[in-house]
């Protein structure tokens, strides 16, 4: 008897831990808060990421800064740009075999944009050269890679952290040359 109650446990805890599987899979959906860039820089960053099967996963997210140390810091001259928003699709790829905790490496894209200052000559009606400081807007695509790991809680609640850059692409003359990717993310899933 205690043989087969053993069994019969031991069976049903195989079957748990399959059907925990089997959540996380029928999951297909995660929507993620950047907290660690609305900490750090004073961003928003939102994600949605699709997961397609257990090794790949394709997602969007965005970002807009308003910071005001950032700003600050632009209209003293310390930095030539303020970036001000960012949209990312990206492609994600699990390497690791669990879905409750993996590895993954990511290719993405980067649509960003938004303030430079740089030093330019100018003429008056006299004929006489002077220099002053030009603000102007910028856009450009920068494509790019990164690594990362994720853990999910209750096969609902997931924790990520990621970290990579990419290379501005158009107008490197006026945007950043490069363009980060990092962050911890908070994420559900559903």
């Amino acid at each position: 008897m205690k043989k087969w109650l053993f069994i019969a446990l031991i069976a049903f805890q195989f079957s748990n831990a399959q059907d925990g599987s089997n959540i996380l899979a029928s999951k297909q959906n995660e929507v993620k808060f950047d907290v660690l860039s609305a900490i750090a820089f004073s961003k928003i960053h939102i994600s949605y990421e699709r997961f397609l099967n257990e090794d790949f996963s394709v997602g969007i997210s965005g970002g807009f800064q308003d910071s005001k140390n950032a700003k600050e810091d632009f209209d003293k001259g310390y930095d030539r740009t303020l970036p001000k928003y960012e949209i990312n699709p990206f492609v994600r790829y699990s390497l690791s075999q669990s879905q409750k905790s993996f590895y993954f490496a990511e290719l993405f894209v980067s649509a960003n944009g938004g303030k430079y200052r740089e030093l330019q000559r100018f003429v008056d009606e006299a004929g006489n050269g002077y220099y002053d400081t030009f603000e102007d807007n910028y856009t450009d695509v920068a494509i790019g890679g990164a690594v990362g790991y994720k853990l999910y809680i209750q096969e609902k609640l997931g924790l990520e952290l990621f970290l990579g850059m990419g290379k501005n692409l158009f107008n490197t003359d006026k945007s950043p040359e490069v363009v980060p990717r990092v962050g911890l993310n908070f994420g559900y899933r559903f």
